[in-house]
Order: C-alpha cells, then structure tokens, then sequence
C-alpha cells in the first residue's frame, strides 16, 4: 500500500503581512530577478494591470499572483481591484522610507537613532569585531 503524500504547505511568511520600516522583508521582496522586472516595469507607469504585467513578463497568472504577493508584502507595491482586473502600482512612499531607513542603517545609526521608528530590535546573526591594526614592516 502506498503511504499518503505529505500535505503540501504554503510559506506562511510569504502570507502574512509585515510591520512597515521592516528592511528584511522588503529587500526580500526585491530578492529575484522577476520581482525586479516587475519593479522596473511598474516605475514607468503610474498603474498597470496584473494581466498586461504577465503577459510583458511572459509568466502565466498564478506565477505572477506569486510574485505579487511576496511584492504587497513587503510594501513594494499596492493593488486594487477594478470590476474583475487587479490593476497594481508601486509603493513610492514606503518604498522611500525604507530607503532613508537603508540609508541611515549604512549611516552607522542604531535602530533606536532611526528616525521613521523600528519594527523591533535588530539582532545581528554575528558579531563584527574592530578590524585589527596592520601589522608594523619589520
């Protein structure tokens, strides 16, 4: 007897909306080439409809609806709906602020210093020592 398939499972992440000012989440929007097609093609147009985005892209519906989810979620981008098109456009307001965020990370302030506010307490995943002085010519 063959053993039942594993029921698939959709990343909750990529579902579950995230607080604005978060830079990991929106860079990770950003993380594929599609997604920044996507961008790129949207910055030259005020709105575009779903529709029309796939077929410039040439990805099929539910590939596109993928990649937009990931892009609403990270607060790259902002849909509606018209009757039954979904027409989409960027989110230059947030996409702004993460960029003075960005900005001001690169700046050396810490997450207490920024100024539009922190998602929560920045957790390095290492910690970066001083670099050493150079070694004196012998």
């Amino acid at each position: 007897m063959i053993a039942p398939r594993p029921r698939r499972r959709v990343l909750p992440r990529a579902l579950t909306p995230v607080p604005a000012g978060d830079l990991a989440a929106h860079f990770e929007g950003l993380g594929n080439p599609t997604r920044l097609s996507i961008v790129e093609r949207l910055a030259r147009t005020a709105e575009m409809r779903v529709s029309d985005l796939a077929a410039e892209l040439s990805a099929s519906q539910p590939r596109m609806s993928w990649h937009l989810r990931f892009l609403r979620r990270a607060r790259v981008i902002t849909t509606r709906r018209d009757g039954r098109e979904v027409l989409c456009r960027l989110d230059r307001e947030s996409i702004e602020q993460n960029l003075v965020r960005f900005t001001e990370l690169l700046a050396g302030r810490g997450p207490s210093e920024l100024s539009l506010g922190s998602p929560g307490p920045v957790r390095p995943s290492r910690t970066l020592a001083a670099p050493e002085p150079p070694l004196p010519e012998v």
